[in-house]
């Protein structure tokens, strides 16, 4: 049994740690990254597949997510009071930023129309086919955004 406490700091350090990583729950991301996009291109080439077959490929990075989060809440069990708040804290904003801005760009996107507009005026059509329902996206914002809080906001409380 490993006794060693589960500190953030031994993932964001300066030279990246896979190993800590992976203890982390990093595994189960990338098998939901593996499994996310390519099932999308299969599901739709192949219309023609049983309705089970297809459902299991949706629903392979769907269970990889949820392995990705048991794996995160096990990491963070094993940690001190304070850094326990400290992610906590992280990963609750990270999922409301994600939330919100999901909700911000679907109703710009498509209720305000600004994407169509800017398509007219450049004709660049990335920004509208933005994938907010698939895992991989999903995964990989909500990473950056826990990055993002763990580092410049919750953290720099208790320097």
């Amino acid at each position: 049994m490993n006794d060693k406490l589960n500190v953030p700091e031994d993932i964001f350090k300066f030279r990246y740690s896979w190993r800590d990583s992976f203890k982390a729950g990093a595994w189960w991301m990338m098998v939901a990254y593996l499994t996310d996009v390519p099932g999308a291109y299969l599901i739709a080439h192949h219309k023609d597949w049983p309705l089970a077959g297809r459902i299991i490929i949706a629903a392979l990075p769907l269970a990889a997510s949820l392995l990705y989060v048991r794996g995160v809440v096990r990491w963070i069990h094993g940690m001190d009071e304070l850094h326990r708040q400290i992610t906590l804290s992280a990963f609750a904003f990270a999922a409301v930023s994600y939330l919100f801005l999901g909700a911000a760009w679907s109703l710009v996107a498509d209720r305000a129309g600004l994407f169509e507009s800017v398509f007219h005026l450049t004709r660049l059509q990335t920004l509208e086919r933005t994938p907010f329902s698939y895992c991989t996206f999903t995964i990989a914002m909500t990473y950056i955004l826990f990055g993002i809080g763990y580092t410049h906001i919750f953290n720099r409380r208790y320097q």
